[in-house]
């Protein structure tokens, strides 16, 4: 089947995952949530060309079978256990939780929106976003993190991978850190429709409508350095833990779900309502260094 013509923009999604709770909580979350038309299954619907495909490991074949059937820019993710990665877009662990698959299918979607709107070609801000050495920045609402998001993952080296997991630290950071919910209440409002109105709720309260997540990034000669910290209670990751086992891990899910999106190196900070996230810098030839010096001696 051929590519979809270059001037259709079609918002259909394949969620090609095995049938269990979360796939069904996470295609609810999409075909209300996003608005967009959500087909699940192992074969290809040929009503119409496919946006974007999230696969999970006993369907990672079927990416590459989406392709025969793309909507222009489409994008990918696959939910893996595997250490070697390649194949997708974006990439997130096996055992992801059903309210964060929601959140990088958003996020993905998004940088898709912006790729499809400003291809790079003709991005006239793409060389002013790649010498930002320093910033600071300051979300309150989901859009907000989507578009702070997708506006830094330009200036990196794996846009896509690295966009989609900055929106699902700052999300994280807002929902689950400023707003107060846990997973379990995510998942529910996921399922029954009702997450955007609990959020929206909440966010107007007075104990939560000041708060917000504060988003600094500085650009070294090695690596690119992201540091989120939201205004919630944080948490003793430890204490935590031993007082409840279910928790286990608190942490350590937050470090593996990053690095399963690009960060090289993550690290929780003061009482865990921050979190440092790094990405390595391509590394200039001596050939370009040596080039810069004898240009700077000049």
């Amino acid at each position: 089947m051929a590519l979809a013509d270059l001037d259709q923009t079609p918002e259909r999604i394949w969620l090609c995952m095995t049938d269990s709770n979360r796939t069904r909580v996470v295609s609810r979350a999409l075909a209300k949530g996003l608005g967009m038309t959500v087909y699940m299954g192992p074969t290809m619907d040929d009503e119409g060309p496919v946006a974007l495909v999230v696969a999970d490991d006993a369907n990672g074949k079927r990416l590459a079978e989406a392709k025969t059937n793309a909507a222009p820019m489409q994008h990918s993710l696959w939910v893996t256990g595997n250490a070697r990665r390649s194949g997708a877009d974006v990439f997130l662990d096996a055992d992801t939780d059903a309210g964060t698959l929601t959140n990088a299918i958003e996020g993905l979607r998004a940088y898709r929106e912006y790729a499809m709107a400003v291809p790079a070609s003709r991005d006239v801000g793409l060389g002013a976003i790649t010498a930002l050495a320093s910033g600071e920045f300051s979300v309150q609402t989901l859009e907000q993190a989507r578009d702070v998001s997708v506006f830094l993952g330009r200036a990196c080296p794996e846009p896509c991978a690295t966009s989609v997991g900055l929106y699902v630290l700052l999300a994280n950071a807002i929902e689950h850190g400023n707003l107060g919910f846990d997973a379990t209440e995510k998942a529910k409002g996921l399922a029954d429709g009702s997450w955007a109105r609990k959020l929206a709720k909440r966010m107007d309260e007075p104990e939560f409508s000041d708060r917000r997540v504060r988003l600094s990034v500085h650009r070294g000669l090695k690596a690119l350095t992201f540091v989120i910290q939201d205004d919630g209670e944080g948490i003793d990751a430890e204490t935590a833990e031993m007082a409840n086992p279910a928790r286990a891990g608190y942490r350590g899910k937050g470090i593996k779900l990053a690095k399963s999106m690009g960060f090289t190196q993550v690290n929780y900070l003061g009482v865990g309502n921050t979190v440092e996230a790094s990405i390595l810098l391509p590394q200039a030839s001596e050939e370009d260094r040596s080039y810069r010096e004898q240009v700077a001696r000049a």
